[in-house]
């Protein structure tokens, strides 16, 4: 990893704005979008969401209600390919924030930034699947959520979001679904944390979540 520390331009309200415009008017030529939830929601201060990641289209089709729902911009995690360099680095000035999904390890300075902008207050989107999987649940990948929820001092709002694709008529149909608030805090195990997200988050998806509940390491004893 380069010594350099990382820097990020900064997430324009301008360019963000315009993509919420493309997800909200534009998408509706080709997908019909429809927003189920059980409670209105507008947050401030750290919130996590974790989402179904189904393809391409999760993050321009879904950002619209994402923002409608939530009260505010988000930033969001993506493959650091998205980034090099796309559209004069657009995917950086909405929000951006690029991980070699193949070797995190090398990423660290960019996982640090996320954690950084998560506990300022922001709200942050990752995938924790990583990588697309339209029809069928992909594992959920702990050590990048582990990693930038680290152990806060104060609970973490938690929001899980569904994505559920199908055939229409003229157009695909994409339901999103989000869950209620959950906390994360530091004396919950970040893997059967997520496990139980992830289990969600198929609910939410209207899939079914087949991998394992992960065995939770026995605490070591203090000495007497």
């Amino acid at each position: 990893m380069s010594n350099t520390k990382y820097t990020h331009p900064g997430q324009s309200k301008v360019l963000f704005k315009i993509l919420y415009w493309i997800g909200k008017y534009l998408y509706m030529f080709r997908f019909k979008i429809v927003t189920e939830y059980t409670t209105s929601l507008h947050t401030s201060g750290p919130l996590l969401i974790l989402s179904k990641h189904s393809s391409n289209h999760d993050i321009p089709g879904g950002i619209p209600s994402m923002v409608d729902y939530i009260g505010r911009n988000a930033w969001c995690i993506i493959k650091d390919s998205l980034t090099s360099p796309y559209f004069f680095g657009f995917f950086l000035k909405i929000g951006g924030i690029p991980v070699d999904r193949k070797n995190p390890e090398k990423s660290k300075e960019q996982l640090l930034y996320a954690r950084k902008v998560l506990h300022e207050g922001n709200a942050l989107v990752i995938f924790p699947e990583q990588s697309r999987h339209m029809g069928k649940m992909g594992r959920g990948k702990s050590p990048g959520f582990r990693f930038i929820t680290g152990k806060p001092s104060e609970p973490i709002d938690i929001l899980c979001v569904g994505m559920e694709y199908s055939k229409g008529l003229f157009r695909r149909k994409l339901i999103i679904r989000f869950g209620e608030i959950k906390k994360y805090s530091k004396s919950d195990n970040p893997e059967t944390f997520l496990h139980e997200c992830m289990l969600e988050i198929a609910k939410l998806s209207n899939l079914e979540y087949k991998f394992p509940k992960p065995e939770e390491k026995a605490k070591a004893k203090k000495p007497e």
